[in-house]
């Protein structure tokens, strides 16, 4: 049996009521050019973690007013295993404040889905542009209105 102790330990601190596992809660992308990976690490923590509202709105242009999107992608489960998967791609275009490349999304059962995503550099940090989830919402026939622009 592990003690409380040994468990918070091996989570490096970290009491066992409040971890968990899956996303980084400070997960930010500030470098000045983002990578595919940096990018794609977005993604999986919009879409295929349990992260809180407030962790996924620091990752979106739209804040709050966007979260409800990556929430039910989240909780429908189509890009996370084991049901699917998402992995982001080229072709990438780069400018000051703008960034584009392809998210790839893939479930069971499903041929693979493409969605041009942009990302825009807000106070330093790289979030999914609006456009992107409305882009989504459209591609995946989600029953959200786009109003959060």
């Amino acid at each position: 049996m592990v003690s409380a102790l040994t468990t918070a330990a091996i989570l490096g601190g970290v009491p066992v009521a409040h971890a968990q596992p899956g996303f980084d809660q400070d997960y930010a992308i500030t470098s000045e050019v983002p990578s595919l990976a940096e990018l794609d690490a977005q993604i999986r923590l919009l879409v295929a973690t349990p992260a809180p509202d407030w962790v996924k709105a620091a990752q979106l242009e739209g804040g709050d007013r966007a979260v409800v999107v990556p929430k039910m992608v989240y909780r429908v489960g189509f890009f996370r295993p084991p049901r699917g998967s998402s992995v982001v791609t080229g072709p990438e275009t780069h400018e000051a404040d703008r960034h584009t490349a392809v998210i790839n999304a893939s479930r069971q059962g499903a041929p693979t889905i493409q969605v041009p995503a942009e990302w825009r550099r807000i106070d330093g940090r790289w979030k999914l542009a609006s456009k992107s989830l409305c882009n989504g919402i459209k591609t995946l026939g989600l029953p959200i209105p786009c109003n959060f622009q």
